[in-house]
């Protein structure tokens, strides 16, 4: 263990293991208190958001059209057996489909998101309202929504206690919330990774494409959703994936934890309820 100047966001202890070295001064860190990864020290917010550009999301909009449909189709089908119809909000919306979606099937719709040319992109081309900038920032009233979802958003963002806390106020009473977030604990990943690559599968790196800078597990998002006012009702696998390999690989993670119960798939979704 090496001595580092952090705080942990969900414990606030200070006590870590470095799990990875990256180009200084950045590492990814590990809370020897409640086991939360992260990386440290957190890069400026504004250099982060210039990453999200049209660039990054041609291929969503375009050649990734249509399978990423399939997958918000999977995913809304999901959420609507806890949920039928009402206010959603999905924090940090990306291009928009979800909301569409959601739109088409009876849902009153609205959208956070950081990135300046989605949410323009979403508010012009497919006139759903979005609010640019950090949840927090936006303002919604009290009890304003049903159904709050974040897809591969918390891993993102600087405070992830302070998000959850902020969604928890805007929800209605026993409103629900679905998170999907990458599992830090893809074992099978992991060793596909190696094997192909001939090399460890980094959590951070300062030039990704997408900069992960809070890694979760079961229990740590867990933990976080019952520290921040959620009865978590379950966690199950994501199935966001779209490329072919990576889903072949992980079908075989998602054979074995309905096995033997080990939540070692690529990532993790889970559904609570406001307390």
């Amino acid at each position: 263990m090496k001595h580092v100047e952090a705080i942990c966001n969900f414990c606030g202890q200070g006590s870590f293991k470095v799990r990875e070295e990256d180009e200084p001064p950045f590492r990814v860190l590990k809370c020897l208190n409640c086991g939360l990864v992260f990386v440290h020290p957190l890069p400026d917010i504004a250099k982060l958001a210039v990453h999200y550009d049209e660039d990054y999301y041609r291929d969503w909009i375009s050649e990734q059209k249509n399978k990423r449909l399939r997958m918000w189709e999977g995913r809304l089908k999901k959420l609507e057996k806890q949920r039928q119809g009402g206010r959603l909000l999905d924090v940090g919306c990306g291009d928009g489909a979800f909301l569409k979606l959601a739109q088409e099937r009876g849902w009153e719709v609205s959208g956070t998101e950081h990135s300046s040319y989605a949410a323009k992109y979403v508010s012009e081309a497919l006139g759903i309202t979005v609010f640019c900038g950090e949840l927090f920032a936006a303002g919604y009233p009290d009890n304003s929504f049903d159904v709050v979802t974040m897809w591969h958003v918390l891993e993102h963002v600087m405070d992830p206690k302070r998000y959850l806390s902020e969604i928890r106020r805007i929800l209605k009473p026993s409103g629900l919330l679905v998170i999907a977030v990458p599992n830090v604990n893809d074992y099978i990943m992991q060793v596909a990774y190696r094997f192909v690559k001939g090399r460890p599968l980094k959590l951070f790196s300062k030039d990704d494409r997408e900069i992960h800078l809070y890694h979760f597990s079961a229990e740590t998002l867990r933990n976080y959703l019952r520290k921040t006012g959620f009865e978590c009702l379950k966690i199950s696998p994501d199935y966001g994936i779209t490329e072919y390999s990576k889903k072949v690989v992980n079908a075989i993670a998602v054979a074995l934890y309905y096995a033997t119960g080990m939540k070692i798939f690529n990532s993790l979704e889970a559904h609570a309820t406001r307390i």
